[in-house]
């Protein structure tokens, strides 16, 4: 019988985390899996094949592209080597929760084989940095489902929600950030095969996670959500998503390191030459994708426009220099303003009409999602043994 799931991660210079990673997994209560560890290095020091080969999984394989390759050709150049019925891609800050897989199992046999399975994440927050598997405590995100292990949902309708823009990255809910989401759930083989066959690859740039997202949530028949995490985040100081939604000289470097350079995205963006933005850098892949593939969901120009706006004047950002804050402020103020006039009421009516939360800085708003815990004390889906296994792999002392 071949593997159950296939837990991916792609990966690049951050060997430590993937060790914890593997670590966890060796806690699986459940092991019908194969891990696959796509280790896109540039520097050798820092590869994680020593690692890989001391792990004691007995269905571990790692693989290396040929040459470095951006984080979206990463991503594609890992999936053939999955196998599994349920394929799974998780960050290497991501650590499945020991008994997370048997749930899994279960709730998919319950709910007839759905094409997506989609979970929430818990958090770990280290006290200091960058020792990042010390001292912290465990944030336990709370779920939507108010009953039994999971609910269905509608697949086309959460894709129109998203594509409407409704509510911001920031305030959404944990449940809807992370519902669709391949790095927070798994794709049924049968739908990955269909979403290769139709759109020629998986994962797109910009955002790997959002363009899979889309596609899969496209093209999925069914979908449910579960009652309960399967996940734990581990929060740094390191994270790309972190950094470029602060920092717009992180945000421009990253967007470099792509294939054709920022120069092959920036012109297609919703607001293009708008780098500073993370929410156009969202809208950009909602777009591209609905443009080339002729895509029916909705999208609500007027909504994104205004988080573009809140994300380029919180008051935390950092600017590399007043010009550029300047030119990238004026590109948005002037996009806008181009707009029908329609639009333009619109964005002006809803930035007059935003609640204080938007503007709190990403951190605080992830806080008051979670319930804070000390890390030694066991969370409500985890039994003391299995929480005492997580915290001595999080923290490196099994």
């Amino acid at each position: 019988m071949g593997a159950r799931f296939s837990i991916v991660y792609p990966t690049r210079h951050r060997p430590e985390f993937v060790r914890q990673a593997l670590r966890i997994l060796e806690t699986q209560r459940h092991d019908n899996f194969e891990v696959i560890v796509c280790d896109n290095y540039l520097d050798p020091e820092m590869s994680c094949e020593q690692i890989c080969r001391e792990s004691t999984l007995a269905n571990l394989r790692y693989i290396r592209p040929p040459q470095p390759l951006g984080m979206v050709e990463n991503w594609n150049h890992a999936l053939p080597f999955a196998t599994g019925d349920y394929v799974c891609y998780l960050t290497d800050k991501m650590f499945v929760l020991p008994d997370a897989l048997s749930r899994i199992e279960r709730a998919i046999e319950r709910a007839g084989g759905p094409e997506i399975v989609s979970w929430t994440s818990d958090f770990y927050f280290p006290a200091s940095y960058p020792d990042y598997f010390g001292d912290g405590r465990y944030g336990h995100v709370k779920s939507n489902v108010r009953s039994g292990p999971f609910r269905p949902y509608s697949p086309a309708n959460e894709l129109d929600i998203r594509g409407e823009a409704q509510i911001s990255r920031s305030e959404q809910s944990p449940a809807q950030y992370c519902r669709g989401k391949l790095v927070f759930g798994a794709y049924r083989r049968e739908l990955v095969q269909r979403i290769v066959h139709r759109y020629g690859a998986l994962f797109h740039k910009i955002n790997p996670d959002y363009t899979s997202m889309v596609l899969g949530l496209t093209e999925a028949h069914d979908a449910i959500e579960l009652a309960s995490s399967c996940v734990v985040s581990v929060n740094t100081d390191i994270s790309n998503g972190m950094l470029c939604d602060t920092n717009d000289a992180a945000a421009l470097g990253f967007l470099s390191s792509y294939a054709g350079g920022a120069d092959s995205v920036l012109p297609n963006m919703l607001v293009p030459g708008l780098y500073a933005s993370l929410h156009n850098w969202v809208a950009h892949d909602y777009l591209t994708l609905k443009r080339a593939f002729d895509l029916k969901f909705g999208f609500n120009t007027a909504n994104w426009l205004v988080y573009c706006h809140e994300d380029i004047h919180r008051p935390e950002r950092r600017w590399s220099n007043p010009q550029v804050e300047a030119e990238q402020k004026g590109l948005l103020r002037a996009f806008v303003e181009s707009r029908e006039p329609a639009v333009v009421a619109t964005v002006q009516a809803r930035l007059a009409g935003r609640a204080a939360p938007a503007w709190l800085p990403p951190l605080q708003r992830l806080l008051a999602r979670v319930v804070p815990r000390p890390w030694r004390r066991p969370t409500p889906s985890l039994s003391p043994s299995i929480q005492a296994a997580v915290e001595r792999s999080v923290a490196g002392r099994s």
